[in-house]
This record gives C-alpha cells, structure tokens and sequence, in this order.
C-alpha cells in the first residue's frame, strides 16, 4: 500500500513545506497520540530533537498534538536517536518520537516514531496513524488534558546507559580520540560518555547554532574529521552523523 506520509524513515522534508509544518505536526502528535491511548494508565510520551532551528517550531506543535487528545509530554531536548528510543522504553513511555532529518542539511527536517519497545513502528501502526491524520480526532475534555515538562537529565541517563555497553574492565585510557558531532544531537552526550571512560577527548562540530547541522563537519564531511586526527596525532576519529544514529571511523593516519 502506498504510503501518503510515512517514507522508510518516518516523514521528512523541507521546513515550512508541505508535510514538514507546524499545523502536520500537530495533526501527527493528535493521530499518533490517539493510535496510542490504550488501557487506563496515565499515557506518555517522549520527544527528543536535533540542533535544527526548525526543531523548536515542530516540538511545540507536536506538544499541542498530543496533550489535546489527552497524553503527558515528556521532553528531552537535543539528543541521538537512539537515546530517544532507549529514554522511551526506560521510562515506560507509550510512544517516542525524534525530530530531525538525519544527516541532510539544515533547511530539512522530519518526524520518526517509536513504540514503547523502543522500536520504529510496524507497518501497520504506520498506517492507521496516516488514515488518523486525515480524520478528525477526537479531543479530550480540558480537564483530561494532557502535561508538558522538560528533563534535566536526560543526557546523564544516556551517558550512564551508553557505558554499561562498555566491558567494566576497560577503559580508554592512554587514548586520544577526535569525535566529530556534526554540530547535531550528540554534541553534549558523546564527548561526555568518550571522556568517562578515560579518553583523551578532541571534541569538533560542537557549537550547533541552528543552522550549521552537517555543514562542514559530521559524518557526510569526513575530511574535517581525517585533517584533526593527524593535526591532533590522535590515535582514533570517530564522526557522527547530525542525529547520531550512524558514523564513520578513521585511522590515526586519517
């Protein structure tokens, strides 16, 4: 079946441009947030983003979205994308969604969902969630209206998560390490996370400004990150792309 919204990676596109705006955003936190209002627990929902401008624009709309249809918001700020599917099934959320566009440059954005598993959506879900955009969703009672509240510490849950991936008798110590965050989502977390576990850190693409999001730097300009390493006579880079749920290594020769 064809699909009107969703692609292979949610939806995506230009800002301000027919399906990436605030009013599509609204409708796809009410759909979604409709889809996912099952049983009679408080319903949750986790919301993340990259370093885009556009990204306060759509996670305020996606907040109107889904607290009129009666769930609690949960935001985390800029964060990778798989910290947004991990915080989802950590904190027992219903749905988890991430504002970006990946590593495409700035101007582009997108919408990707998550289930409580912390999964991408099966095709299925994908679809009754377009066939609920195009509907008129029910609202709640404005007693029933759903909370909105940011977290502090959201990047220290990652952190301590993304090293207990790490074998407990090792360490990075000794180890100079360049990590080109693409002035995206990890720009916080990554450096962080590298520098805990002992390394010597060379942090680059992290002075995100809302516009410079793969520009320059990150895993789609790999040659910033090559001319770093042997400046910097590191024995390792690692570049990420601007949601930071892919990457390129390069040797100490670059």
């Amino acid at each position: 079946m064809a699909r009107k919204y969703f692609g292979t990676d949610g939806i995506r596109g230009a800002t301000n441009v027919a399906p990436m705006t605030a009013q599509m955003a609204m409708k796809v936190g009410m759909a979604a947030g409709a889809y996912f209002l099952r049983g009679g627990h408080k319903h949750r929902v986790v919301i993340g983003k990259d370093t885009r401008l556009s990204g306060y624009m759509l996670e305020s709309a996606l907040v109107a979205g889904f607290t009129s249809v009666g769930m609690d918001v949960v935001m985390v700020g800029p964060m990778p994308t798989p910290a947004v599917a991990m915080l989802t099934q950590s904190m027992r959320a219903d749905i988890g969604v991430m504002i970006s566009a990946s590593h495409n440059p700035f101007a582009d954005n997108g919408i990707k969902l998550f289930g409580p598993d912390g999964y991408k959506l099966s095709d299925e879900a994908e679809e009754a969630i377009e066939a609920l955009i195009d509907s008129d969703v029910d609202l709640v009672p404005s007693a029933q209206i759903g909370r909105a509240r940011r977290i502090d510490d959201a990047q220290g849950r990652y952190i301590h998560f993304a090293k207990s991936t790490f074998p407990e008798n090792l360490r990075l110590d000794g180890l100079r390490i360049v990590i080109d965050c693409a002035n995206g989502a990890a720009y916080k977390v990554a450096p962080s996370a590298l520098w805990e576990l002992g390394a010597d850190i060379v942090a680059i693409g992290v002075t995100p400004n809302g516009t410079n999001i793969n520009d320059g730097v990150g895993s789609t300009a790999p040659q910033t990150l090559a001319e770093t390493v042997v400046a910097s006579g590191a024995d390792i880079g690692i570049a990420l792309d601007g949601d930071a749920d892919r990457l390129i290594v390069v040797d100490e020769k670059g």
